[in-house]
Protein backbone atom coordinates (compact mmCIF):
# COMPACT_ATOMS: atom_id res chain seq x y z
CA UNK A 1 0.00 0.00 0.00
CA UNK A 2 2.71 2.17 1.16
CA UNK A 3 4.54 1.58 -2.18
CA UNK A 4 1.83 1.99 -4.76
CA UNK A 5 0.69 5.09 -2.89
CA UNK A 6 4.28 7.14 -3.47
CA UNK A 7 4.67 5.24 -6.78
CA UNK A 8 1.51 7.50 -7.44
CA UNK A 9 1.91 10.59 -5.93
CA UNK A 10 5.41 10.42 -8.15
CA UNK A 11 3.87 9.31 -11.82
CA UNK A 12 1.24 12.06 -10.60
CA UNK A 13 4.13 15.02 -9.91
CA UNK A 14 6.15 13.97 -13.18
CA UNK A 15 2.45 13.91 -14.65
CA UNK A 16 2.24 17.68 -13.84
CA UNK A 17 5.90 18.50 -14.38
CA UNK A 18 5.40 17.11 -18.30
CA UNK A 19 2.13 19.24 -18.67
CA UNK A 20 4.02 22.44 -17.34
CA UNK A 21 6.65 21.71 -19.38
CA UNK A 22 5.50 20.94 -23.01
CA UNK A 23 3.88 23.11 -24.87
CA UNK A 24 1.65 20.49 -27.19
CA UNK A 25 0.70 18.80 -23.82
CA UNK A 26 -0.83 22.32 -22.67
CA UNK A 27 -2.65 23.05 -26.03
CA UNK A 28 -4.57 19.21 -25.83
CA UNK A 29 -5.50 19.84 -22.21
CA UNK A 30 -4.10 16.44 -21.59
CA UNK A 31 -4.75 15.77 -17.19
CA UNK A 32 -1.32 14.87 -15.73
CA UNK A 33 -3.30 11.91 -14.28
CA UNK A 34 -3.62 10.07 -17.80
CA UNK A 35 0.10 11.45 -18.62
CA UNK A 36 1.65 10.14 -15.37
CA UNK A 37 -0.32 6.85 -15.78
CA UNK A 38 0.93 6.57 -19.79
CA UNK A 39 4.38 7.19 -18.04
CA UNK A 40 3.55 4.22 -15.22
CA UNK A 41 2.07 1.87 -17.31
CA UNK A 42 5.67 2.43 -20.11
CA UNK A 43 8.02 1.85 -16.73
CA UNK A 44 6.25 -1.26 -15.53
CA UNK A 45 6.41 -2.85 -19.56
CA UNK A 46 9.71 -1.96 -19.84
CA UNK A 47 10.97 -3.30 -16.38
CA UNK A 48 9.09 -6.41 -17.36
CA UNK A 49 10.67 -7.16 -20.66
CA UNK A 50 14.29 -6.40 -19.04
CA UNK A 51 13.98 -8.91 -16.38
CA UNK A 52 13.19 -11.68 -18.60
CA UNK A 53 15.14 -10.61 -21.55
CA UNK A 54 17.41 -13.36 -20.74
CA UNK A 55 20.64 -11.71 -19.33
CA UNK A 56 22.12 -14.20 -16.49
CA UNK A 57 24.36 -11.86 -15.07
CA UNK A 58 22.18 -9.30 -13.71
CA UNK A 59 20.24 -11.79 -12.94
CA UNK A 60 21.99 -14.06 -10.87
CA UNK A 61 22.89 -10.58 -8.85
CA UNK A 62 19.07 -10.50 -8.15
CA UNK A 63 18.46 -6.87 -8.99
CA UNK A 64 16.10 -7.40 -11.46
CA UNK A 65 14.15 -9.79 -10.24
CA UNK A 66 13.67 -7.80 -7.22
CA UNK A 67 12.47 -4.75 -9.62
CA UNK A 68 10.34 -6.81 -10.80
CA UNK A 69 8.64 -7.91 -7.70
CA UNK A 70 8.58 -4.56 -6.97
CA UNK A 71 6.41 -3.59 -9.73
CA UNK A 72 4.31 -6.50 -9.61
CA UNK A 73 3.38 -6.03 -6.15
CA UNK A 74 2.54 -2.41 -6.64
CA UNK A 75 0.45 -3.33 -9.91
CA UNK A 76 -1.67 -5.64 -7.52
CA UNK A 77 -1.99 -2.83 -5.55
CA UNK A 78 -3.56 0.21 -7.64
CA UNK A 79 -5.27 -2.86 -9.54
CA UNK A 80 -7.55 -2.67 -6.45
CA UNK A 81 -7.77 1.42 -6.20
CA UNK A 82 -10.60 2.19 -8.90
CA UNK A 83 -13.18 -0.74 -7.14
CA UNK A 84 -12.72 1.35 -4.01
CA UNK A 85 -12.04 5.15 -4.97
CA UNK A 86 -15.40 4.69 -7.14
CA UNK A 87 -17.68 4.08 -3.96
CA UNK A 88 -16.14 7.19 -2.35
CA UNK A 89 -16.55 9.73 -5.31
CA UNK A 90 -19.98 8.55 -5.67
CA UNK A 91 -20.52 8.45 -1.06
CA UNK A 92 -19.64 12.26 -2.32
CA UNK A 93 -21.67 12.85 -5.41
CA UNK A 94 -24.45 13.77 -3.76
CA UNK A 95 -23.22 15.51 -0.43
CA UNK A 96 -23.55 19.13 -2.17
CA UNK A 97 -27.04 20.66 -2.31
CA UNK A 98 -28.05 21.33 -5.61
CA UNK A 99 -28.24 25.59 -6.56
CA UNK A 100 -31.79 25.59 -7.22
CA UNK A 101 -35.30 23.85 -6.79
CA UNK A 102 -36.49 20.98 -9.33
CA UNK A 103 -39.65 22.73 -9.33
CA UNK A 104 -38.33 25.51 -10.52
CA UNK A 105 -36.90 23.83 -13.69
CA UNK A 106 -38.57 21.05 -14.65
CA UNK A 107 -39.14 21.73 -18.53
CA UNK A 108 -35.46 22.47 -18.79
CA UNK A 109 -34.59 19.47 -16.40
CA UNK A 110 -35.92 17.05 -18.21
CA UNK A 111 -35.09 17.89 -21.77
CA UNK A 112 -31.29 17.76 -20.81
CA UNK A 113 -32.16 14.72 -19.43
CA UNK A 114 -33.89 13.14 -22.30
CA UNK A 115 -30.47 14.42 -24.38
CA UNK A 116 -28.33 12.22 -21.62
CA UNK A 117 -30.26 9.18 -22.11
CA UNK A 118 -30.13 9.34 -25.58
CA UNK A 119 -26.29 10.16 -26.08
CA UNK A 120 -25.64 7.21 -23.01
CA UNK A 121 -27.98 4.47 -24.78
CA UNK A 122 -27.22 5.28 -28.23
CA UNK A 123 -23.58 4.23 -27.37
CA UNK A 124 -24.87 1.06 -25.89
CA UNK A 125 -26.82 0.60 -28.89
CA UNK A 126 -23.72 1.62 -31.26
CA UNK A 127 -21.23 -0.43 -29.26
CA UNK A 128 -23.12 -3.55 -29.62
CA UNK A 129 -24.25 -3.23 -33.42
CA UNK A 130 -21.08 -2.74 -34.09
CA UNK A 131 -19.59 -5.62 -32.35
CA UNK A 132 -22.71 -7.73 -33.28
CA UNK A 133 -22.20 -7.05 -36.95
CA UNK A 134 -18.48 -5.80 -37.78
CA UNK A 135 -16.31 -7.62 -34.59
CA UNK A 136 -18.08 -11.02 -33.82
CA UNK A 137 -18.00 -12.47 -37.66
CA UNK A 138 -14.26 -12.00 -37.51
CA UNK A 139 -13.36 -12.33 -33.43
CA UNK A 140 -16.14 -14.80 -32.47
CA UNK A 141 -14.65 -15.11 -29.19
CA UNK A 142 -15.38 -11.89 -27.91
CA UNK A 143 -18.59 -11.85 -25.61
CA UNK A 144 -21.71 -9.48 -26.03
CA UNK A 145 -20.97 -7.04 -23.55
CA UNK A 146 -17.57 -6.19 -25.07
CA UNK A 147 -19.90 -3.70 -26.93
CA UNK A 148 -20.59 -1.71 -23.08
CA UNK A 149 -17.19 -0.58 -23.40
CA UNK A 150 -18.28 2.60 -25.60
CA UNK A 151 -20.28 3.68 -23.17
CA UNK A 152 -18.30 2.55 -19.83
CA UNK A 153 -15.19 4.05 -21.44
CA UNK A 154 -16.99 7.33 -22.44
CA UNK A 155 -19.75 8.28 -20.39
CA UNK A 156 -18.68 6.48 -17.28
CA UNK A 157 -14.83 7.05 -17.43
CA UNK A 158 -12.22 5.18 -15.31
CA UNK A 159 -14.67 4.92 -12.30
CA UNK A 160 -17.38 2.70 -14.50
CA UNK A 161 -14.42 1.08 -16.35
CA UNK A 162 -13.24 -0.05 -13.39
CA UNK A 163 -16.82 -1.30 -11.79
CA UNK A 164 -17.72 -2.80 -15.33
CA UNK A 165 -14.39 -3.97 -14.86
CA UNK A 166 -15.30 -6.37 -11.82
CA UNK A 167 -18.67 -7.81 -13.76
CA UNK A 168 -16.47 -8.44 -16.59
CA UNK A 169 -14.33 -10.68 -14.55
CA UNK A 170 -16.29 -12.18 -11.81
CA UNK A 171 -19.37 -12.82 -13.93
CA UNK A 172 -19.01 -12.20 -17.76
CA UNK A 173 -15.62 -14.56 -17.98
CA UNK A 174 -14.07 -11.96 -19.35
CA UNK A 175 -11.55 -10.63 -17.91
CA UNK A 176 -9.50 -8.62 -20.37
CA UNK A 177 -12.83 -6.48 -19.95
CA UNK A 178 -11.36 -4.43 -17.29
CA UNK A 179 -8.07 -3.27 -19.14
CA UNK A 180 -10.12 -2.45 -22.04
CA UNK A 181 -12.46 -0.30 -20.19
CA UNK A 182 -9.62 2.01 -18.89
CA UNK A 183 -8.05 2.01 -22.61
CA UNK A 184 -11.49 2.76 -23.74
CA UNK A 185 -11.51 5.93 -21.18
CA UNK A 186 -7.90 6.52 -21.76
CA UNK A 187 -9.04 7.24 -24.98
CA UNK A 188 -11.82 9.21 -25.00
CA UNK A 189 -10.29 11.62 -22.15
CA UNK A 190 -7.99 12.82 -24.96
CA UNK A 191 -10.39 12.78 -28.10
CA UNK A 192 -12.94 14.24 -25.82
CA UNK A 193 -10.36 17.42 -25.13
CA UNK A 194 -9.18 17.48 -28.82
CA UNK A 195 -12.00 17.42 -30.79
CA UNK A 196 -14.05 19.59 -28.50
CA UNK A 197 -11.90 22.13 -28.82
CA UNK A 198 -12.03 21.74 -32.46
CA UNK A 199 -15.80 21.62 -32.25
CA UNK A 200 -15.83 24.79 -30.03
CA UNK A 201 -13.86 26.92 -32.71
CA UNK A 202 -16.40 25.82 -35.24
CA UNK A 203 -19.42 27.11 -32.93
CA UNK A 204 -18.06 30.20 -32.74
CA UNK A 205 -17.29 30.45 -36.32
CA UNK A 206 -20.58 29.51 -37.24
CA UNK A 207 -22.48 31.86 -34.37
CA UNK A 208 -23.59 29.21 -32.17
CA UNK A 209 -22.06 30.12 -28.95
CA UNK A 210 -23.37 33.11 -27.03
CA UNK A 211 -19.59 34.16 -27.15
CA UNK A 212 -17.86 35.79 -30.78
CA UNK A 213 -14.61 35.68 -29.91
CA UNK A 214 -12.75 32.40 -28.21
CA UNK A 215 -9.23 32.46 -27.63
CA UNK A 216 -8.06 28.51 -26.45
CA UNK A 217 -5.01 29.09 -24.20
CA UNK A 218 -2.29 26.49 -23.59
CA UNK A 219 -2.82 25.93 -19.69
CA UNK A 220 1.01 25.14 -17.79
CA UNK A 221 -1.20 24.26 -14.89
CA UNK A 222 0.73 27.24 -12.82
CA UNK A 223 -1.18 29.79 -13.99
CA UNK A 224 -3.15 29.88 -11.00
CA UNK A 225 0.29 31.32 -8.78
CA UNK A 226 -0.57 34.59 -9.88
CA UNK A 227 -4.17 34.83 -9.37
CA UNK A 228 -4.51 32.94 -6.23
CA UNK A 229 -7.74 31.99 -4.61
CA UNK A 230 -9.23 29.82 -2.40
CA UNK A 231 -9.66 26.38 -3.11
CA UNK A 232 -12.59 25.48 0.03
CA UNK A 233 -14.05 26.64 2.90
CA UNK A 234 -13.64 26.04 6.73
CA UNK A 235 -17.11 25.11 8.31
CA UNK A 236 -15.25 24.50 11.76
CA UNK A 237 -12.69 25.89 13.83
CA UNK A 238 -9.23 24.88 12.80
CA UNK A 239 -8.46 24.88 16.64
CA UNK A 240 -10.55 22.24 17.13
CA UNK A 241 -10.35 19.82 13.94
CA UNK A 242 -8.81 20.33 10.67
CA UNK A 243 -11.16 21.77 8.31
CA UNK A 244 -10.86 19.71 5.22
CA UNK A 245 -10.67 16.50 7.61
CA UNK A 246 -13.79 17.23 8.98
CA UNK A 247 -15.55 16.98 5.71
CA UNK A 248 -13.29 14.00 4.67
CA UNK A 249 -15.18 12.71 7.51
CA UNK A 250 -18.56 13.56 6.45
CA UNK A 251 -17.87 11.81 2.96
CA UNK A 252 -16.47 8.38 5.49
CA UNK A 253 -19.61 8.74 6.98
CA UNK A 254 -21.76 8.36 3.50
CA UNK A 255 -18.89 5.89 2.83
CA UNK A 256 -19.38 3.55 5.52
CA UNK A 257 -23.63 4.53 5.51
CA UNK A 258 -23.35 2.92 1.76
CA UNK A 259 -21.80 -0.14 3.32
CA UNK A 260 -23.90 -1.01 5.93
CA UNK A 261 -26.81 -0.30 3.19
CA UNK A 262 -25.71 -2.87 0.87
CA UNK A 263 -24.62 -5.63 3.80
CA UNK A 264 -28.39 -4.91 4.62
CA UNK A 265 -29.54 -5.61 1.00
CA UNK A 266 -27.95 -8.67 0.68
CA UNK A 267 -29.24 -9.96 4.01
CA UNK A 268 -32.65 -8.79 3.31
CA UNK A 269 -32.89 -10.24 -0.28
CA UNK A 270 -32.68 -14.04 0.44
CA UNK A 271 -35.65 -14.43 2.50
CA UNK A 272 -37.56 -11.70 0.45
CA UNK A 273 -37.01 -14.44 -2.38
CA UNK A 274 -37.57 -17.12 -0.48
CA UNK A 275 -41.19 -15.51 0.65
CA UNK A 276 -42.41 -14.27 -2.63
CA UNK A 277 -41.75 -17.81 -4.46
CA UNK A 278 -40.61 -19.77 -7.55
CA UNK A 279 -38.39 -21.91 -8.64
CA UNK A 280 -35.35 -22.35 -7.77
CA UNK A 281 -33.36 -21.04 -10.87
CA UNK A 282 -35.87 -17.77 -10.62
CA UNK A 283 -34.26 -17.46 -7.03
CA UNK A 284 -30.84 -18.08 -7.48
CA UNK A 285 -31.21 -15.51 -10.94
CA UNK A 286 -32.13 -12.55 -8.54
CA UNK A 287 -29.61 -13.67 -5.84
CA UNK A 288 -27.09 -13.50 -8.30
CA UNK A 289 -28.38 -10.35 -9.95
CA UNK A 290 -28.75 -8.69 -5.81
CA UNK A 291 -24.66 -9.90 -5.76
CA UNK A 292 -23.72 -8.04 -8.66
CA UNK A 293 -25.39 -4.85 -7.46
CA UNK A 294 -21.56 -2.82 -7.03
CA UNK A 295 -21.17 -0.62 -3.82
CA UNK A 296 -21.06 2.78 -4.95
CA UNK A 297 -24.73 2.92 -5.86
CA UNK A 298 -25.50 2.19 -1.98
CA UNK A 299 -23.07 5.07 -1.17
CA UNK A 300 -24.16 6.97 -3.67
CA UNK A 301 -27.49 6.44 -2.62
CA UNK A 302 -25.80 7.14 1.12
CA UNK A 303 -24.63 10.50 0.22
CA UNK A 304 -28.34 11.53 0.01
CA UNK A 305 -29.19 10.02 3.07
CA UNK A 306 -26.42 11.78 5.19
CA UNK A 307 -27.29 15.01 3.19
CA UNK A 308 -30.93 14.66 4.34
CA UNK A 309 -30.32 13.91 7.97
CA UNK A 310 -28.13 16.56 8.08
CA UNK A 311 -30.50 19.33 7.04
CA UNK A 312 -33.32 17.75 8.92
CA UNK A 313 -30.86 18.20 12.24
CA UNK A 314 -30.32 21.78 10.95
CA UNK A 315 -26.21 20.86 10.42
CA UNK A 316 -26.42 20.81 6.68
CA UNK A 317 -24.30 24.30 6.89
CA UNK A 318 -21.60 22.20 7.97
CA UNK A 319 -21.30 20.93 4.26
CA UNK A 320 -18.98 22.38 2.14
CA UNK A 321 -19.52 21.97 -1.59
CA UNK A 322 -15.82 23.59 -2.29
CA UNK A 323 -14.23 20.82 0.33
CA UNK A 324 -16.44 18.07 -1.20
CA UNK A 325 -14.95 18.78 -4.80
CA UNK A 326 -11.63 18.84 -3.23
CA UNK A 327 -11.93 15.38 -2.17
CA UNK A 328 -13.64 14.15 -5.53
CA UNK A 329 -11.36 15.79 -7.33
CA UNK A 330 -8.03 13.77 -5.56
CA UNK A 331 -10.05 10.65 -5.73
CA UNK A 332 -10.45 11.16 -10.02
CA UNK A 333 -6.91 11.72 -9.67
CA UNK A 334 -5.88 8.95 -8.04
CA UNK A 335 -8.07 6.43 -9.76
CA UNK A 336 -7.06 7.79 -13.19
CA UNK A 337 -3.39 7.23 -12.57
CA UNK A 338 -3.61 3.50 -10.89
CA UNK A 339 -5.98 2.28 -13.93
CA UNK A 340 -3.72 3.30 -16.49
CA UNK A 341 -0.87 2.15 -15.19
CA UNK A 342 -2.17 -0.89 -14.31
CA UNK A 343 -3.35 -1.81 -17.50
CA UNK A 344 -2.40 -4.88 -19.32
CA UNK A 345 -0.83 -4.02 -22.79
CA UNK A 346 -1.01 -7.58 -24.05
CA UNK A 347 -5.27 -7.24 -23.96
CA UNK A 348 -4.83 -4.29 -26.11
CA UNK A 349 -2.65 -5.71 -28.78
CA UNK A 350 -4.88 -8.72 -29.09
CA UNK A 351 -8.25 -6.73 -28.65
CA UNK A 352 -6.82 -4.01 -31.35
CA UNK A 353 -8.68 -3.69 -34.61
CA UNK A 354 -12.11 -4.59 -32.49
CA UNK A 355 -11.34 -1.41 -30.40
CA UNK A 356 -10.41 0.38 -32.94
CA UNK A 357 -13.94 -0.82 -34.85
CA UNK A 358 -15.67 0.43 -31.28
CA UNK A 359 -13.48 3.82 -30.93
CA UNK A 360 -14.43 5.05 -34.58
CA UNK A 361 -18.23 4.44 -33.86
CA UNK A 362 -18.16 5.83 -30.76
CA UNK A 363 -16.48 9.21 -32.15
CA UNK A 364 -19.18 9.43 -34.39
CA UNK A 365 -22.02 8.90 -32.45
CA UNK A 366 -20.96 11.44 -30.07
CA UNK A 367 -20.09 14.54 -33.31
CA UNK A 368 -24.04 13.28 -34.46
CA UNK A 369 -25.30 14.09 -31.04
CA UNK A 370 -23.93 17.00 -30.43
CA UNK A 371 -24.60 18.56 -33.99
CA UNK A 372 -28.34 16.77 -34.74
CA UNK A 373 -29.58 15.54 -31.30
CA UNK A 374 -28.62 18.54 -29.10
CA UNK A 375 -29.38 21.20 -31.58
CA UNK A 376 -32.99 20.26 -32.73
CA UNK A 377 -34.01 19.19 -28.68
CA UNK A 378 -31.76 21.66 -26.36
CA UNK A 379 -32.61 24.83 -25.90
CA UNK A 380 -31.86 27.42 -28.95
CA UNK A 381 -30.24 30.21 -26.69
CA UNK A 382 -27.89 27.74 -25.39
CA UNK A 383 -28.21 24.50 -27.13
CA UNK A 384 -24.22 24.56 -27.88
CA UNK A 385 -23.28 25.33 -25.12
CA UNK A 386 -25.21 22.31 -23.01
CA UNK A 387 -24.30 20.70 -25.74
CA UNK A 388 -20.79 20.79 -25.68
CA UNK A 389 -20.88 19.88 -21.92
CA UNK A 390 -22.99 16.95 -22.79
CA UNK A 391 -20.20 16.45 -25.53
CA UNK A 392 -17.35 16.25 -22.54
CA UNK A 393 -19.14 14.32 -20.34
CA UNK A 394 -20.19 11.43 -23.02
CA UNK A 395 -16.61 11.14 -23.96
CA UNK A 396 -14.75 11.24 -20.64
CA UNK A 397 -15.98 13.68 -17.84
CA UNK A 398 -17.92 16.01 -16.66
CA UNK A 399 -15.08 18.30 -15.38
CA UNK A 400 -13.80 17.65 -19.01
CA UNK A 401 -17.18 18.81 -20.10
CA UNK A 402 -17.05 21.91 -17.97
CA UNK A 403 -13.41 23.05 -19.03
CA UNK A 404 -14.80 23.51 -22.70
CA UNK A 405 -17.94 25.00 -21.44
CA UNK A 406 -15.89 27.75 -20.17
CA UNK A 407 -14.04 28.25 -22.72
CA UNK A 408 -17.35 29.71 -24.18
CA UNK A 409 -18.84 30.69 -21.10
CA UNK A 410 -16.49 31.91 -18.86
CA UNK A 411 -18.84 32.93 -16.22
CA UNK A 412 -21.11 30.18 -16.71
CA UNK A 413 -24.05 32.92 -17.70
CA UNK A 414 -25.82 30.57 -20.37
CA UNK A 415 -27.72 28.45 -17.76
CA UNK A 416 -26.15 25.55 -19.49
CA UNK A 417 -24.19 24.29 -15.89
CA UNK A 418 -27.56 24.54 -13.91
CA UNK A 419 -29.63 22.27 -16.51
CA UNK A 420 -26.85 19.51 -16.67
CA UNK A 421 -27.04 19.86 -12.68
CA UNK A 422 -30.34 19.57 -11.81
CA UNK A 423 -30.48 16.82 -14.68
CA UNK A 424 -27.76 14.62 -13.29
CA UNK A 425 -30.11 12.73 -11.11
CA UNK A 426 -31.96 11.57 -14.01
CA UNK A 427 -29.24 9.72 -15.24
CA UNK A 428 -26.43 9.42 -13.33
CA UNK A 429 -28.12 5.83 -10.91
CA UNK A 430 -29.13 4.38 -13.72
CA UNK A 431 -26.33 5.21 -17.00
CA UNK A 432 -23.32 5.64 -17.69
CA UNK A 433 -21.73 3.71 -14.74
CA UNK A 434 -25.52 3.18 -12.85
CA UNK A 435 -27.45 0.15 -12.36
CA UNK A 436 -28.44 -0.59 -15.89
CA UNK A 437 -24.64 -0.69 -17.21
CA UNK A 438 -24.04 -2.54 -14.38
CA UNK A 439 -26.28 -4.88 -13.48
CA UNK A 440 -29.49 -4.84 -15.86
CA UNK A 441 -27.59 -4.80 -19.52
CA UNK A 442 -24.76 -7.50 -18.51
CA UNK A 443 -28.09 -9.94 -17.40
CA UNK A 444 -29.56 -9.12 -20.28
CA UNK A 445 -26.61 -10.00 -22.69
CA UNK A 446 -26.34 -13.16 -20.84
CA UNK A 447 -29.59 -14.10 -21.55
CA UNK A 448 -30.95 -12.78 -24.88
CA UNK A 449 -30.06 -12.63 -28.16
CA UNK A 450 -28.10 -9.22 -28.93
CA UNK A 451 -30.07 -8.16 -32.10
CA UNK A 452 -33.22 -8.22 -29.87
CA UNK A 453 -31.29 -6.22 -27.54
CA UNK A 454 -30.28 -3.80 -29.87
CA UNK A 455 -33.74 -3.88 -31.42
CA UNK A 456 -35.24 -2.73 -28.20
CA UNK A 457 -32.53 -0.07 -27.86
CA UNK A 458 -33.41 0.92 -31.30
CA UNK A 459 -37.06 1.44 -29.71
CA UNK A 460 -35.94 3.14 -26.67
CA UNK A 461 -34.00 6.00 -28.72
CA UNK A 462 -36.80 6.85 -31.24
CA UNK A 463 -39.24 6.89 -27.96
CA UNK A 464 -36.56 9.55 -26.46
CA UNK A 465 -35.89 11.29 -29.19
CA UNK A 466 -40.14 11.79 -29.53
CA UNK A 467 -40.22 13.36 -25.68
CA UNK A 468 -37.09 15.20 -26.52
CA UNK A 469 -39.46 17.05 -29.52
CA UNK A 470 -42.56 17.27 -27.91
CA UNK A 471 -41.04 18.75 -24.87
CA UNK A 472 -38.75 21.27 -26.93
CA UNK A 473 -42.44 22.42 -28.98
CA UNK A 474 -44.16 22.79 -26.28
CA UNK A 475 -40.98 25.13 -24.35
CA UNK A 476 -42.11 28.82 -24.42
CA UNK A 477 -38.26 29.97 -23.71
CA UNK A 478 -37.45 27.49 -26.75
Amino acid sequence: MVAAFFSACALLLVGFVLRARFRILQILYIPASVLGGILGLVLVTIAHRITWAGQPQLNAQGWLPRLDGFFQGTLVELRAWPSWLIAVIFAAMLLEKPARSFRDSLRGTLRQGVVVWIIVVGEIMVGLAATWLLVRPFYGEVPGSFGQLIEAGFAGGHSTAAALGDVFDQFLHFPAGRDLGFFFATMGLVYGVASGILLVNLGVRRGWTRSKDVKVAAVTGLGARSRPGPIAYGRVDAEVIDPLVFQLLIVASAFVVGMALKALFMWVIPPLVEMLGGGIELRDQIIRFAVRVPLFIFTLVAGLLVRELMRLLKIGDLIDPDSIRRIVGAAIEFLIVAAIASMKLSVLVDYGLPSVILLLCGFAWTVFCLLVVARRLLPKAYWFELGILNYGMSTGTTAQGMMLLRIIDKDLESGASEDYAMAAPLSAPFIGGGVLTLVVLPSLLQSYSMGWIILGLAVLLVVLFALGLKLADGDPNQ
